[in-house]
């Protein structure tokens, strides 16, 4: 296969991707605004919470219209292990952000770190489900 055409397909996946994940993000942007300012929740907890939840929507959602992959625990647990260094990704630059910025913007600061976690997330999706494609698809059963 040529270059171009692995780029393009690439392109594709992570457009689908990010078609997926703001869908998802909306659902949990709302989650935080619900935990931060309505139930007065410390941003931290509001944020994991939030990402926990979604993870599985997420998960189900990808399987189905991205990779085209069946759902099956192995590959949740995969994808879980992959989103879940994202969540770490994100609640270290949020504690960053929240550190440096005074307090007030807690919300905007959870929104900010969310572009970071959804490029990460990718790479290690796409990763992991290209892996189960060589093996097979054996990692879905």
């Amino acid at each position: 296969m040529v270059k171009s055409d692995l780029l393009l397909k690439l392109f594709a996946r992570f457009c689908g991707f990010a078609g997926v994940g703001a869908a998802v993000t909306l659902l949990s942007m709302l989650l935080i605004f619900v935990g931060n300012e309505l139930l007065g929740i410390a941003p931290l907890i509001s944020y994991a919470a939030s990402y926990l939840i979604t993870l599985f929507l997420s998960y189900w959602l990808n399987a189905k219209l991205v990779f085209r992959a069946p759902f099956r625990f192995r590959g949740l647990i995969w994808y879980v292990i992959a989103y879940l260094s994202g969540l770490v990704v994100g609640m270290l630059l949020l504690r960053l952000l929240l550190q440096w910025i005074s307090e007030g913007y807690e919300t905007i600061l959870s929104y900010a770190v969310i572009p970071v976690t959804m490029v990460w997330n990718f790479l290690f999706a796409d990763r992991i489900m290209a892996w189960c494609k060589r093996k097979g698809g054996r990692c879905y059963e």
